[in-house]
């Protein structure tokens, strides 16, 4: 019982730094059509940068989380003003190949400027942790993972729903063509939408290497984010909310049930498992849109 409990316990702050990338995914895709394939080497890097700017310039915390979430911004801004805007009306293709590229140049850059040992980042909790009873514990990292992803998600939706660039960028996501026809700068809404996507990835490379440690190969983490966002769903928030725990649990389950059985690996494993039926009984997606076609 009480390996189950802290395989859920584990698993449901894992996944909630899942949906937190997952979210970039999304919004992404909703504004652009775009799989952005660099998400998990941006949420290494600012993992990094928040390493440098703490650590190697002895910056205080709070100013360091701060700056790298400033790092991610730039480099979203930069990427869709300077690369990717010079793209549109090309293939959805050759973007999605650019993304993927851009991914190897940075874990390139990553090698070269950090080298490749795994770097153990600066504690942003207390150690300790809370007991119930007899059925689980919960480290405060992982109560913190849950609690900052959840506040996250919540001032994302208010923003999403209530603020002006957020119903901008919704209506730009239902029909680009009627957005720029009703005054909406489409291109202003594609860069924020990259800035969002880039400040959620670093927030989610500072939490999660929190207790992983730092190494450009953790990159990898950002493909479990993409499961968390094909299963729940491209077009929706709210799948990626529910799907990403429910992927965290399922892998730890996995790692602690079946592991012993097939000799390791299913940790890694189990998630695209998951995404595989679903992608065979539901392509679109739990929570997605199905699209139907009339001729």
């Amino acid at each position: 019982m009480e390996k189950l409990a802290s395989c859920l316990v584990v698993g449901l702050s894992t996944g909630c730094i899942y949906s937190l990338v997952a979210i970039g995914f999304v919004l992404i895709y909703k504004s652009s059509g775009v799989l952005n394939f660099a998400q998990g080497a941006i949420l290494i890097l600012g993992a990094y940068i928040f390493y440098s700017f703490s650590v190697q310039l002895g910056l205080p915390m709070p100013l360091a989380i701060f700056l790298a979430l400033v790092f991610g911004a730039l480099l979203g801004y930069g990427l869709e003003r300077f690369i990717l805007d010079r793209l549109i009306g090309q293939p959805v293709l050759a973007i999605i190949l650019l993304t993927l590229a851009f991914s190897e140049l940075l874990k390139g850059t990553m090698y070269l400027a950090w080298g490749t040992d795994l770097i153990s980042a600066p504690r942003l909790f207390p150690q300790g942790n809370i007991n119930f009873g007899n059925l689980a514990t919960i480290d405060y990292s992982q109560l913190a993972f849950i609690i900052i992803t959840f506040v996250l998600v919540v001032l994302f939706a208010v923003f999403y729903n209530k603020t002006k660039i957020g119903l901008a960028m919704k209506a730009t996501a239902d029909d680009t063509i009627a957005a720029a026809n009703v005054g909406i700068k489409v291109r202003k809404v594609f860069a924020v939408t990259w800035i969002i996507s880039c400040i959620t990835a670093a927030a989610g490379g500072i939490l999660v290497t929190n207790v992983m440690g730092i190494h450009y190969n953790v990159a990898e983490i950002g493909f479990k984010a993409m499961a968390v966002a094909l299963v729940g769903g491209l077009e929706s928030l709210t799948g990626i909310i529910v799907i990403g725990p429910i992927l965290g649990i399922v892998e730890f389950l996995a790692a602690a049930y079946l592991d012993p059985l097939v000799g390791g690996g299913m940790r890694d494993l189990a998630p695209f498992i998951i995404l595989l039926i679903v992608l065979i009984v539901r392509p679109y997606g739990v929570f997605g849109w199905e699209r139907i076609e009339r001729i």
